[in-house]
């Protein structure tokens, strides 16, 4: 009996850790940073892959239907990718979308921020 619930316990855990594999950087709230107001209130994180390139992952954090959601998530996405180019002191980059998808009401964007020299 104490075995049954011993396995059920370390399933469980093991299926949370693999969850939450993809969410290993702490996420951000745009609306909060940068004193906007988007109505899709995305949130964000930032991955440095090297020391020219960062993987900038935004996700919507409400519920927020139409067509105009995906203009904010790309604007959100240029603000923040502005902002950390400047802080990181680089002179020009550029903005790569890799991944756009729609999980049911959920909008996510995966862009690539490379810095050119």
């Amino acid at each position: 009996m104490k075995i049954n619930r011993l396995a059920r316990l370390l399933s469980f855990s093991a299926a949370v850790v693999f969850l939450a594999g993809g969410c290993t950087t702490p996420m951000r709230s745009f609306n909060q940073d940068y004193d906007e107001n988007y109505p899709p209130q995305p949130n964000y994180s930032i991955k440095d892959l090297d020391a020219d390139r960062f993987k900038l992952r935004i996700h919507q954090g409400t519920p927020y239907q139409g067509a105009q959601r995906v203009v904010y998530m790309k604007q959100a996405a240029w603000v923040i990718a502005n902002a950390e180019g400047q802080r990181r002191h680089w002179v020009r980059w550029k903005v790569d979308y890799i991944q756009e998808r729609d999980q049911g009401w959920m909008h996510v964007l995966v862009a690539i921020v490379t810095r050119e020299k």
